[in-house]
């Protein structure tokens, strides 16, 4: 009797609180979230011809500049490389080593900070807030120097508010 009597407690108890969801309280699967900035490579030579290369791409961080203290993102081969930008912030700062642990004499290293601004939109009570980006009016830094590896650069559409196609261009 205490059997049946405690199984229809639970019973109800688990009714009552799965009948109490709504809508806004799952997230649903698939739900867009923040997006990251897509960045494909072309060749400086001839701009309509993608050139993949082998890419390490190191996070900086602001505390310090020794190179141990970066953060480790992404090691990647191809021809395009999707990045997080920083929510905390107005810049991300990135440092892209080319061709990594092919040519130890002659390192490729170029730093590339993005300038941009953040607008968060309220989704739903699950999902939250999404950040959507909106690249600042001198939107690339780093890309000055003769040794830079990474010759020139070319904003694709100056707000990131999905992942759909490329932002930004950066021609080697």
């Amino acid at each position: 009797m205490k059997n049946k009597f405690l199984f229809s407690i639970l019973i109800t108890f688990c009714f009552t609180n799965l009948s109490n969801c709504e809508r806004d309280d799952i997230c649903l699967e698939g739900t867009p979230g923040t997006p990251n900035l897509i960045i494909r490579f072309y060749d400086a030579e001839n701009i309509n011809n993608l050139k993949p290369l082998r890419l390490f791409i190191k996070e900086m961080d602001d505390d310090n500049t020794d190179l141990n203290s970066y953060l480790i993102r992404f090691l990647i081969p191809g021809d395009s490389v999707s990045v997080p930008l920083s929510s905390t912030k107005d810049y991300t700062e990135y440092k892209l080593f080319n061709n990594w642990g092919t040519n130890i004499s002659d390192p490729q290293i170029d730093t590339l900070r993005i300038n941009h601004s953040r607008n968060d939109t309220y989704l739903n009570r699950a999902c939250g807030f999404i950040g959507q980006y909106i690249f600042s009016e001198n939107p690339i830094e780093g890309i000055s120097s003769d040794k830079s590896w990474i010759k020139s650069y070319k904003i694709v559409k100056d707000s990131i508010l999905n992942e759909e196609s490329k932002h930004l261009i950066l021609y080697h």
